[in-house]
């Protein structure tokens, strides 16, 4: 393919891929505990092409020089920056602020959330609002027994209470590049290749847990709608470019 086509096709790819990423933000704007992510975009390699010297010498030598080859998304930087608490007065909803997720078993395997909106499933387990078991710092499901919602506390250190009795710890995961976790749906993620491997147990270092409230979504809609925007524009010069480079290879091969 012709250099200026595919520099102009990258450059709409990943465009593309950032828009998808702003809308994604949006849509998210009243998501509990969602985290915002902000496109970041790097430069292919570019190559080395030697051009012919203007100088009309017979010892003038060829020089060289580098061309870039486009643009890909690089990836996403996540934040939750931006994330206020509302009070619910609910004895199972609880916040996650700092690093951290409450781990979570699902049918589909281990999955981790920052989303403390916790019930009472029929079996009495402690679980998510979509069914998802909620895990204790030993990586096992928290039973309250017979109790119901309304008798069911979290405290502050992450102790599960029912009845006023402590039944369980909620179990903390960290993980060494939490950027590189998979979002998998229900507001949970799973591990994936770049964020490394889970470390469980109770409240680590610089996170702390505020009982009968909820994070809310980090989301700056300003923020994102100017983002959008401008890979909106960003995306109708790269149409151009291509109609434009387009048109330039089929001048050149009618010449030819």
């Amino acid at each position: 393919m012709d250099l200026g086509l595919s520099i102009a096709a990258s450059a709409l790819g990943a465009t593309e891929q950032g828009v998808s990423i702003y809308a994604n933000d949006l849509s998210n704007a009243n998501t509990t505990a969602f985290a915002p992510e902000t496109p970041l975009f790097a430069g292919l390699p570019a190559t080395i092409q030697t051009v012919a010297t203007t100088v009309p010498q017979a010892t003038a030598t060829p020089s060289q020089i580098s061309l870039g080859t486009g643009v890909v998304l690089a990836g996403g930087d996540v934040s939750s920056a931006g994330q206020s608490l509302q009070e619910t007065g609910v004895g199972t909803d609880v916040a996650l602020q700092g690093p951290g997720y409450f781990v979570l078993r699902t049918a589909a395997g281990p999955a981790y959330t920052r989303d403390g909106s916790f019930g009472v499933d029929a079996k009495g387990n402690l679980v998510t609002e979509s069914g998802a078991l909620v895990l204790s710092a030993q990586g096992q499901p928290i039973s309250v027994g017979g109790a119901s919602s309304a008798d069911v506390r979290i405290t502050a250190t992450g102790a599960v209470l029912a009845g006023g009795k402590t039944v369980g710890q909620l179990g903390i995961a960290t993980f060494p590049n939490p950027n590189g976790l998979v979002p998998i749906g229900q507001n949970s993620f799973a591990a994936g290749p770049n964020s490394g491997i889970a470390s469980l147990g109770g409240l680590p270092g610089g996170t702390s847990l505020v009982p009968g409230a909820l994070s809310s979504s980090g989301t700056d809609v300003a923020q994102s709608l100017t983002g959008l925007i401008t890979l909106e524009r960003s995306f109708q010069l790269d149409a151009k470019v291509l109609g434009q480079a387009s048109q330039m290879l089929n001048w050149a091969a009618s010449m030819g």
